[in-house]
């Protein structure tokens, strides 16, 4: 099996994950944080990177409309399907085209981290807002991963930890607005709605940083560049020079010099 072939088992594993029970749970409640932050955010266009089209996201078009979003086109971007189907470290968008950027889950299924960030500061305009969205390596199923050998879906990837990632954005140019972690009863089965909700508010008061999923929102910081401050210097045709004392005794003994050329002249006439 070559890594192509590979690399598309991993995504389709991943994607038949988010189908099931504990991924319309875990994305249920990432929806819960972002219609709070997507209403902060206005412009034109949003991209959301993720494996396929979730149902009930509310970065789709209808539901962006229907929230009353200030920013009325969204559009879905993934290797598996979309409105744009494409490699998410090769985006096929102009530069500064894109108002929004939801990146869900994308990090982690990459092998080129870095060159995905670059290619969303690419194409996002200046003060535009990006949503990172990724798997907590400190919760409970990150924990949990380290003890099973075999990788199983959701942790398929490597997924990036807080403060690399913080420090990524900060390279790029980017200000932290907000961050949240969600899902700390999601590693309760599904059907124990009691037990998971008493997990959700005891998990999220004693250990908020315990959440399966972190949050993260930033927007693009625009540098404004350094006035060029020109150093005026006079003309040494004008008689000034740096000291003006100097200056205008040179100019008065010029002139004394010139009354007594006059005065000399007229009495030889």
């Amino acid at each position: 099996m070559n890594q192509t072939s590979a690399a598309t088992e991993r995504l389709q594993a991943m994607a038949q994950w988010w189908r099931s029970a504990e991924g319309d749970a875990l994305w249920q409640a990432e929806n819960a944080v972002l219609e709070p932050w997507l209403a902060r955010c206005f412009g034109y266009h949003a991209l959301h990177l993720s494996l396929q089209p979730l149902p009930g996201g509310v970065v789709d078009s209808a539901a962006v409309q229907a929230a009353g979003l200030r920013i009325p086109h969204a559009f879905r971007l993934g290797p598996l399907g979309g409105e744009v189907r494409a490699r998410f470290e090769s985006l096929p968008l102009e530069a500064e085209s894109v108002d929004l950027v939801i990146v869900q889950h994308a990090l982690e299924l990459t092998s080129e981290p870095h060159a995905l960030l670059r290619e969303l500061d690419r194409v996002l305009v200046p003060e535009g807002r990006v949503v990172v969205l990724s798997f907590n390596p400190l919760s409970y199923w990150g924990l949990r991963r380290w003890l099973n050998f075999r990788e199983k879906a959701p942790w398929l990837g490597a997924a990036p930890g807080r403060k690399r990632l913080r420090d990524w954005l900060s390279l790029l140019g980017y200000d932290l607005e907000d961050e949240t972690w969600v899902g700390h009863g999601c590693c309760v089965r599904p059907g124990h709605s009691r037990l998971v909700g008493f997990m959700q508010r005891r998990l999220s008061r004693l250990f908020p940083r315990s959440g399966v999923a972190h949050l993260l929102l930033a927007r693009k910081r625009v540098s404004m560049p350094a006035p060029i401050r020109h150093r005026w210097r006079l003309m040494p045709s004008l008689g000034v020079s740096k000291s003006g004392r100097v200056a205008g005794q040179a100019s008065a003994g010029v002139m004394q010099h010139t009354e007594k050329d006059v005065l000399h002249g007229s009495k030889n006439r």
